[in-house]
């Protein structure tokens, strides 16, 4: 592993928060360098501390700043470690014994700042240990041989005499009691430890400066790296596997469906999927059903994963029928399973605990890959990022000697510890938490309108449109504010294999697709009677008309076989109830989109999945560009903004107003075959 400390970077880090402690500075810095780096940290994981004296109102105090709860060492700020009295936790560790609530109140009393984050659960263990500098991680090549049953002994032949080696105690007040007690007497022993392996959980290193403690935290997990090197063996050639494009097209909405019906949520509503594919030819050993089997590969990761993924084999079923069943079956032997799990323990602990829900978060699936499953793409991507790291340690683990991780009695410990749950964050569903939308035409104008409204309201949206340049700066912009819940996917909707190819990458985002918004198309002119009218109007059917089935068609493919309903929405326009003199080409596509439109709510309506419109007039969007506005202002006598503001209402109509729309539509439960009209009023477009 190569150290990433730069003595340039470390210097503009310190002098751009001049406002604290240099020593705080530099362990901000260094904290950010374990935390970005994958094989040593993950989401929120591992936790960092220096011992300062800082002033206060009231004269210097010694101070431990530990890393907060809640605080990702990967972005973490000089804030994000709490400062406590050194002088209070000495005392803390002097105590026999103390609940996990007197501990937390304890830490939190010890603070500074009240304001400060609550510190880290292992705090204590950060006092106990007397270096300035210490960083604690799961480094993945320390897990490989600390997930062992002769750990002790691997370690002591990996680190030597510089190790202090930790049997599991689950972490809190009593680990940090039990290092305390080990380092005391290793140095009564004479010895001068600078490496601490906690048994089946990670790795501590320490050092004078923010460097040395770093440096010596690589230097660490490169000797294990080295040791699992030479002993590794290759049983599949890595990287020698391909996603099957066509098994995984059918397995992603029927396993999103099924887990979706299981949990209860209502229909056009489901969980987000995040899906791995560079582990594929590990999902192929043969020992991988036993690794699976032993649970985490430590125990701060039962959080995210629940103590075992749910192993399904896919290619075994030919028909969608078939597979959805199957996969109903393994879900529901796996619930069985955990409910044993959970009864057990809570028996032999005389405990009363409130279950948490017994539904698979992790689900492989040979020639698919790894599947995490979650309310949102966020949680759905951390799950994924802990068992893509997961998957290589249990085979690096068997290959060094057999992966024996924490016991299944220890990690229900820790999946139902209250501090552990604090960690996860609960939030109310928005209006469009849990749907998979996907909105073509969605660089500019409608689309893109009714694309950040539908982020807005919680969705999880797909942009897909032609225009490269102005996709990308718009899908840019958005994921500043909505990060993994938007992506992007360049699409000609004339074209079926594109059309195909944007709910694949539908698919692989999110899991399925809830909602569709089938907006794209343009506004050609012409009198139809002569050639270049007719010519245009072909085009016009082409994109303005039989693309929007292509859409729909391959939409509907995707929410059978959901089986949780749909939400199929076209933007049609108000000329296809009022045609315009020399439109034409376009009014005549437009009626047929309604008659398409309304085709679809007769045909898929057994089926749950509703079809409706939006008749939107006078939009401001590049539909009107190249002149085509100019000529229609002209062509009724009005200057351009009088056009646009001419209806009963005598109001512009925007984007977002058509977006608004289409919302209703996506949340109208019981509406379908309707045409909503968006266009300020115009008595002679009324429905009817």
């Amino acid at each position: 592993m190569e150290s990433r400390y730069q003595p340039d970077d470390a210097a503009r880090f310190v002098k751009a928060h001049a406002s604290v402690p240099e020593p705080l500075a530099l362990r901000t810095y260094t904290s950010r360098l374990l935390g970005q780096n994958p094989a040593l940290v993950l989401h929120g994981g591992g936790n960092t501390s220096v011992k300062l004296t800082m002033k206060t109102r009231h004269g210097d105090v010694d101070a431990l700043c530990v890393k907060g709860s809640g605080w990702d060492l990967g972005s973490i700020e000089p804030a994000g470690h709490a400062a406590c009295r050194m002088d209070h936790l000495r005392r803390m560790l002097a105590v026999p014994a103390m609940t996990d609530d007197e501990m937390v109140s304890d830490l939190r009393s010890s603070l500074l700042e009240p304001a400060a984050p609550t510190p880290s659960v292992e705090a204590l263990l950060h006092a106990a240990l007397p270096a300035i500098y210490i960083d604690h991680t799961h480094a993945d090549a320390v897990l490989a041989v600390a997930d062992q049953d002769d750990a002790a002994r691997i370690c002591r032949e990996i680190w030597g005499d510089t190790l202090l080696f930790v049997p599991y105690v689950m972490p809190g007040f009593g680990l940090a009691k039990r290092c305390d007690e080990l380092y005391r007497a290793s140095t009564k022993r004479g010895e001068t430890p600078s490496v601490m392996i906690l048994e089946r959980h990670g790795i501590f290193t320490w050092g004078d400066t923010a460097e040395a403690s770093y440096q010596s935290m690589i230097d660490a997990v490169s000797r294990a790296e080295k040791y699992i090197g030479i002993r590794t063996r290759t049983t599949v050639e890595v990287g020698a596997l391909q996603r099957d494009a066509a098994l995984t097209r059918r397995v992603l909405p029927i396993v999103r469906g099924v887990l979706s019906r299981l949990h209860g949520l209502a229909e056009e509503q489901g969980l987000l999927l995040d899906v791995r594919v560079d582990s594929l030819e590990l999902l192929e050993r043969s020992d991988l059903d036993g690794a699976i089997a032993r649970g985490c590969m430590t125990p701060d990761h039962v959080i995210r994963t629940k103590p075992l993924p749910l192993r399904f084999d896919a290619q075994k079923f030919a028909d969608d029928v078939a597979l959805a069943t199957a996969f109903e079956a393994a879900v529901t032997e796996y619930v069985a399973a955990y409910d044993a799990y959970f009864a057990s323990n809570v028996k032999a602990k005389k405990l009363e605990k409130t279950k948490l829900d017994p539904f698979p978060r992790i689900i492989l699936i040979p020639r698919v890959g790894i599947l995490s499953i979650a309310a949102t793409k966020k949680e759905a991507s951390v799950a994924a990022d802990v068992y893509e790291r997961t998957l290589p340690v249990m085979s690096i683990a068997n290959d060094v000697g057999a992966y024996s991780p924490v016991p299944m009695s220890d990690l229900f410990d820790v999946e139902y510890w209250s501090l552990e749950q604090a960690k996860i964050k609960k939030q109310a569903r928005a209006t469009l938490g849990g749907k998979s939308a996907l909105v073509t035409g969605a660089a500019s104008g409608i689309g893109l309108g009714t694309a950040e409204l539908f982020l807005s309201e919680g969705a999880h949206v797909v942009l897909a449109d032609q225009d490269i340049e102005s996709l990308a700066r718009e899908l840019s912009r958005l994921r500043k504010k909505y990060g993994a819940q938007v992506t992007d996917v360049i699409c000609d909707v004339t074209d079926e294999a594109n059309v195909r190819a944007a709910f694949d990458a539908a698919l692989f985002a999110f899991g399925g697709v809830d909602v569709v918004v089938s907006n794209a198309g343009n506004a050609p002119q012409g009198l139809l009677h002569e050639d270049s009218g007719a010519a245009n109007l072909r085009a016009s059917l082409e994109l303005n008309l039989l693309s929007h089935n292509t859409v729909a068609k391959v939409a509907a493919e995707v929410m059978l076989r959901q089986g949780r309903g749909g939400s199929l929405l076209f933007n049609a326009s108000k000329s296809a109830l009022n045609q315009g003199p020399g439109f034409g080409p376009y009014a005549i596509a437009k009626t047929g989109l309604i008659a398409l439109m309304r085709q679809y709510a007769v045909d898929l309506g057994s089926a749950g999945i509703r079809s409706n419109a939006v008749n939107a007039d006078r939009v401001r969007t590049a539909l009107f560009g190249g002149g085509v506005v100019e000529a229609r202002a002209k062509a009724r006598g009005l200057t351009v903004d009088a056009y646009f503001q001419s209806n009963l209402l005598a109001r512009e109509v925007t984007a977002d107003d058509v977006g608004r729309a289409f919302l209703f539509l996506g949340t109208a439960r019981s509406t379908t075959g309707c045409i909503i009209t968006v266009d300020g009023g115009n008595a002679a477009a009324f429905p009817r």
